[in-house]
């Protein structure tokens, strides 16, 4: 070996064997910022109240401290206050809280939902599809524990909290800390001053009913606030000598107040901690409370006000804060020592672990996480891992943790297992099938470990069942098997416009399939199978008299699916495309069938959204299906017409009515132009053109040209979008009107 390659083999260990030292001393170090003491003079310790969005007020008040000097001893938090005072005890200064506070989603972080492009692709179909949830156990429906899990707030306080991942004991933080929860078994306060920070944060702030609870010591903790929202005590018991307390509690109603039902009920659960807080308020020597009037837990929009507000209340007893200020700098200059936690932009990885697993394979959450040991990783790819593994769908929350051990880097998982069963409710209103009821039980890891099976039925005009069960190998996590049962009856119109006759077509279809299915990504999915159908017709011919013609199928097929809109419901970016191809060996009839028995099928469906600046979408439609037969049975045929797409041989085709035109082969254009003027509120304009013809080589014939223009609004609600079109085309002059309320499936 030369002299230079020794030289760049020395410089590449000492390059790791550095960072390994920066990485252990940013994991370990406790005093990022505090400052240096006199042991003679007092101890200042501040306790920060509970009050949801309230409790930005602090940040005002913080900076106040800043401003005089007053170096903080000890804190103690309750709910919000637990958040802010965790923060600064760790070494965030009052403007790098408040920067954070101002730039964080709120809605987003509470809502929990993570990136749809992070959802496994063989679950997005059952996405935005719901109204609600419940768990299922024991033959019962198990209400959650809470509304809201916390998935996207415990990554965020894991992602603000990195620099003490490895330190368990509160007391050695730049500032000694500690946090109020409830024991909701017992209904005692339970002070956290050890463990991971990001839990104890997360306790602190788990709103009964609202946030689900978190269990640490094997005790179930909720909200502080119920029992200790000004956590002043705790304060003395640490040693501090004088007690600052930052109060934004909603007081009790006064009697012209109680006006209404959940004023009196709010009221009447409010006393015990209004009492409790009281005589914390006595334990105050300095008691600072912002003015919260007209503002509520959930006013997070308001930040920058509620901390013009806290500042305002702090500066309001400006007097007293230079006073004490003066009383501590007689005791010798207090140094204030301020070093923030270091900004993560990487950090090697010598050992990834799983904690909380049961029943799902390792290799999912590994194939998932896509973190190897022994590699560089920086913060954002740590945060995609942990929402592609809990976009699989089998886990209530999926988390992270960093520490350091033996001069290792060990980055933790930490997931938490859906129940077993899960029972699912979602309702659509549309002018096509009227109102529809879909019930779905989901089952997972019963037919084993890391397979989902799904029970359907929808209860509509146009019924449905499904029995789905899939599961993917273990050896390999990309790799599945999938098999499906499906029935569906539909009756509808059917328009032959040359002979101005209308016929009712009712079609009762069975399916089996099997298939080998991949997910390649949380994007592409590809799967081969053979298919069995069972298909009943009844037509009422020409000559009005009726028949039943019942068929048999055995097909082979082919499917790839690329999904990687935004979200679900109005995507503002992203494709989705689906192309299938279908081989029928053969038709499994009588000798009477006059019909070709044996053929190709091919079809190709693709949407795609691009957003014009902050508040236009311009999104682009192909759809496009053959038939490769000689004389095909109608009932073989490809149908479009109207708005939806409807199972895998009705195209839409904004203009015309419901399965309006049947043909072998078909290509239909569009193009949607979106306006969003308000936020969830939409207007748009959408136009489309078809061919058709049963012969191929006669496809785009100028007199077989349909087209078709539509207007209309929208928006997202509650229980799903709603939709409002009025349409036209070039058959006639009939405005057709279309309306959908809800998730569609």
């Amino acid at each position: 070996m030369n002299k230079k390659n020794i030289e760049i083999g020395y410089l590449k260990w000492l390059l790791l064997s550095c960072s390994f030292l920066i990485i252990f001393f940013l994991l370990n170090t406790s005093h990022v910022y505090g400052q240096q003491t006199n042991a003679d003079r007092p101890r200042i310790g501040l306790a920060l109240s509970g009050g949801g969005a309230k409790g930005m007020a602090h940040i005002g008040v913080l900076r106040v401290l800043e401003k005089h000097k007053i170096p903080i001893d000890y804190i103690t938090g309750t709910s919000m206050g637990s958040i802010v005072g965790g923060l600064y005890a760790i070494g965030y200064s009052a403007d790098e809280i408040e920067e954070i506070a101002l730039n964080i989603d709120w809605a987003g972080v509470f809502e929990g939902k993570i990136s749809r492009r992070d959802i496994s692709v063989e679950e997005k179909d059952e996405a935005d599809k719901y109204l609600l949830e419940f768990p299922f156990k024991n033959g019962k429906v198990v209400l959650p524990k809470g509304l809201i899990s916390g998935q996207k707030l415990e990554l965020l306080l894991a992602k603000l909290t990195w620099s003490v991942h490895g330190q368990n004991d509160f007391s050695k933080f730049a500032i000694p800390f500690k946090c109020i929860a409830t024991d909701i078994g017992t209904g005692e306060a339970y002070v956290i001053d050890k463990g991971y920070l990001p839990d104890a944060l997360r306790a602190s702030m788990a709103i009964p009913s609202v946030f689900t609870p978190i269990e640490i010591d094997n005790k179930l903790l909720v909200d502080g606030g119920l029992v200790r929202n000004l956590p002043a005590s705790d304060l003395r018991k640490m040693g501090a000598d004088i007690i600052i307390g930052v109060n934004v509690g909603a007081p009790l109603y006064k009697k012209d107040e109680l006006s209404s039902m959940l004023a009196i009920m709010d009221q009447a659960s409010s006393f015990r901690n209004a009492i409790l807080t009281e005589d914390e308020k006595k334990l105050c020597d300095i008691l600072i409370s912002p003015d919260i009037k007209g503002y509520s837990a959930a006013s997070f929009d308001t930040i920058d006000s509620l901390i013009a507000n806290g500042e305002k209340a702090a500066l309001e007893q400006e007097q007293e804060l230079i006073q004490l200020a003066k009383k501590i700098k007689g005791y010798g200059e207090t140094a204030i020592v301020k070093k923030s936690p270091f900004s993560l932009h990487s950090i090697f990885i010598n050992d990834v672990q799983i904690e909380g697993i049961q029943k799902v394979s390792p290799k999912l959450i590994y194939g998932r996480l896509n973190i190897e040991d022994s590699s560089w990783v920086d913060l954002k790819s740590i945060e995609k891992g942990v929402d592609r593994v809990f976009g699989t769908k089998f886990f209530d929350k999926v988390n992270y943790r960093l520490i350091q051990k033996e001069n290792h880097n060990i980055l933790i998982i930490r997931v938490y297992e859906k129940p077993v069963s899960q029972l699912k409710i979602g309702a659509n209103y549309n002018n096509y099938l009227n109102a529809s009821l879909l019930l779905n039980g989901t089952f997972r890891n019963i037919l084993g470990d890391g397979s989902r099976l799904m029970l359907s039925g929808k209860l509509s005009v146009a019924p449905e069942a499904l029995i789905d069960y899939s599961i993917f190998t273990k050896i390999k996590p990309s790799i599945g098997f999938r098999t499906r049962f499906d029935y569906f009856n539909l009756v509808e119109r059917i328009y032959l416009h040359e002979d101005s006759i209308n016929l009712n077509l009712s079609r009762h279809d069975f399916s089996a399939k099997m298939a080998v299915v991949s997910s390649l990504s949380n994007s592409v999915y590809l799967a081969i199978g053979p298919e069995i159908n069972y298909r009943n017709f009844d037509i009422k011919e020409f000559e009005q008299d009726e028949y039943s013609r019942s068929l048999s199928y055995f097909q082979l097929f082919g499917e790839i699916d690329v999904d990687t809109y935004d979200r679900t419901i109005y995507p503002n970016r992203g494709i989705k495309l689906g192309v299938k191809a279908n081989f029928v060996v053969n038709q499994l009839v009588n000798g009477d069938f006059p019909f070709d028995q044996n053929y190709w099928k091919f079809d190709i469906a693709l949407k795609s959204y691009h957003p014009i600046g902050n508040k236009f979408n311009l999104n682009y439609e192909l759809y496009g299906a053959s038939i490769i037969a000689d004389n095909l049975f109608y009932g073989d045929k490809y149908l479009f017409g109207g708005e939806l797409m409807y199972k895998d041989f009705i195209f839409p085709m904004t203009g015309f009515r419901f399965m309006e035109y049947s043909t072998n082969n078909l290509l239909i254009g569009g193009l949607n132009l979106r306006l969003e003027p308000w936020k969830g509120k939409f207007i748009f304009v959408h136009a489309n053109g078809a061919f058709k013809n049963d012969e191929i080589d006669k496809l785009f014939i100028a007199d077989e040209f349909l087209f078709g223009a539509a207007i209309g609004i929208g928006t997202s609600t509650i229980i799903g979008p709603l939709e409002v079109k009025f349409s036209k085309n070039n058959q006639n002059n009939k405005i057709a009107g279309w309306i959908q309320l809800g998730y569609y499936f």
